[in-house]
């Protein structure tokens, strides 16, 4: 049997394929259906960053529903986590809330039950566009205040001490969990707090004082009372290391993803496994480990003001493009930055090109990969290829034609020989919508070079001799002539070797003009997004 290429495939051939349990000697059972699981917890802020897991294990689904079997993608929301700061926008007010289940804080802005709904409702109406349709949502508030966990649950406390055996080995002598460690939270029957809950006796009942719990920058305060819970009726949690083996026995999940600091043995992701094998007798997931997204070098972070949130890269960007990005090898860092995206465009196009057999790649296993990474990355995939315009040309052209004159600017891109023959409607279409991503990224996000300021008049710098003659020539051959980018392109070189000027003197010098700066954009699409003429009216103002 051919091994698969891609990183998804082998994931779903290993779940397939498995035979007995991690850390015993059983053989796993056959399952019916293979459940994919992904989750986000709702303490922090719901970034693409949190798109990465659930884009990943829908590849694997995709895998799996390709290879014959039943499959389900499910999301978990874990907003039984507490709040543990005040986000930008929520009133100073809300500090009283810090410690509390979000899906317990009042909504802000009033329109669902909660703060946590709101955000879960906000995020899924987004993430639904990056994934396939078949998402299933579980609310862990919810799955809890059901009971749908408890027999599950009375079997983590009945096994808690051999759970203390098995997070003791991965402890350091200092850090040891002690005999009257218990694996459920209460939340607080007087203030509704969950972090400040100290377990004071547990046997059927837990008993339970609300003290002051410090995080990093915040206290959350406790109200001093003293109170009973009973772990059955679902009003609290279980610890994560408990949690997450209960979640896997409890909907039968073959595979999870996890960031690359789960991989290390003790981890939280190891710890559970072994909960779920040798207290709850279900097998420890196929992990798919992954490397996080930094934005610019750096973690997003709220704080910072570097977050992306879903919402924003479709403003620029089609959801298919953000899979592709984390579709790519599992293991690298990707430092992304909206000034990159151009980059991101063009690699993307030419996968699509190797798919569509409108490129060749002489290396049988690389193209192999470049088709599924392309295939696995499409919500739909395309009948057939569709037209492309590089992104950074369709920049410039949108910021030379507004969004109603989507013919002119088609008139531009046959001109630079992008497009050939009359377009299709869904030729069309597909111009369109680059023009508005790019478009909109020029607005938000693109880097100076990219905005195109013409100049009314040639500045006042001093040009040489050599170099207005070569501004002059270039004039009269926009006028006479019909450039593509390549001839341009080539055009530019001849005119600076013509005139013994460098090719750098000469770019230099046009930029100046049109411009009135050093540097731009590449100069022969730029000149051909603006205009033949146009272009030659202002260099020839130059005397």
């Amino acid at each position: 049997m051919k091994k698969s290429v891609f990183w998804a495939d082998q994931v779903a051939e290993e779940i397939i394929s498995r035979k007995r349990f991690h850390y015993e000697s059983k053989p796993v059972p056959k399952f019916r259906e293979y459940v994919i699981k992904t989750a986000a917890s709702l303490s922090g802020v719901l970034h693409i960053g949190r798109l990465s897991d659930t884009i990943r294990c829908d590849s694997v689904y995709k895998s799996l529903k390709e290879n014959g079997k039943k499959a389900r993608l499910i999301w978990v929301a874990d907003d039984m986590d507490p709040l543990r700061k005040i986000p930008k926008g929520l009133p100073e007010s809300y500090s009283k809330y810090i410690g509390m289940p979000v899906t317990d804080i009042p909504d802000p802005h009033g329109c669902h039950k909660s703060y946590g709904e709101h955000h879960v409702s906000k995020y899924l109406e987004v993430v639904r566009k990056f994934v396939s349709d078949r998402l299933e949502v579980y609310s862990m508030r919810e799955e809890y205040r059901k009971g749908s966990f408890r027999g599950e649950i009375q079997r983590i406390i009945d096994n808690r001490q051999k759970i203390i055996e098995i997070q003791n080995k991965y402890r350091g002598k200092e850090n040891q969990l002690r005999k009257g460690w218990f694996p459920w939270i209460p939340v607080c029957g007087n203030c509704g707090k969950i972090i400040t809950t100290h377990v004071v006796s547990a046997d059927g009942t837990v008993r339970y004082e609300c003290r002051d719990y410090k995080f990093e920058k915040h206290t959350a305060k406790g109200c001093g009372h003293r109170g009973e819970n009973d772990p059955l009726k679902g009003n609290g949690k279980l610890l994560y290391k408990g949690e997450l083996a209960v979640q896997w026995a409890h909907w039968k999940v073959s595979s999870e993803g996890f960031g690359k600091e789960y991989q290390v043995p003790g981890s939280a992701f190891w710890i559970n496994g072994e909960i779920a094998e040798r207290i709850l007798g279900f097998p420890t997931p196929v992990p798919v480990f992954y490397e996080h997204m930094l934005i610019d070098g750096e973690k997003m972070s709220a704080s910072k003001g570097n977050v992306v949130y879903p919402a924003d890269w479709l403003k620029v960007a089609q959801p298919e493009i953000l899979r592709f990005l984390y579709n790519k090898k599992l293991m690298k860092t990707r430092s992304f930055s909206w000034s990159m995206l151009p980059i991101l465009y063009d690699d993307y196009d030419m996968h699509e090109r190797v798919y569509f057999g409108d490129e060749k790649v002489s290396n049988e296993k690389e193209r192999e990969h470049m088709k599924r990474l392309y295939e696995i990355s499409q919500i739909s995939i395309p009948s057939k290829m569709p037209l492309q315009i590089p992104f950074d040309f369709a920049a410039m052209v949108s910021q030379v034609f507004p969004d109603e004159k989507v013919s002119e600017a088609i008139e531009v891109f046959k001109s630079s020989g992008h497009i050939k023959g009359k377009p299709s409607k869904s030729d069309t279409d597909s111009v369109r919508n680059r023009l508005s991503y790019a478009r909109n990224w020029v607005e938000l996000y693109a880097p100076e070079q990219y905005r195109i300021k013409l100049a009314e008049k040639p500045p006042e710098a001093k040009l040489s001799c050599e170099q207005k003659k070569g501004i002059q020539e270039l004039a009269l051959m926009l006028e006479k002539k019909k450039f593509s980018q390549e001839e341009l392109h080539s055009a530019f070189w001849e005119i600076a070797k013509k005139n013994g000027i460098s090719a750098q003197e000469f770019f230099r010098a046009v930029y100046l003009v049109l411009l009135n700066k050093d540097s731009g954009p590449k100069l022969a699409p730029f000149i051909l997004a603006v205009g033949q003429k146009k272009i030659a009216g202002l260099l020839k103002q130059v005397k």
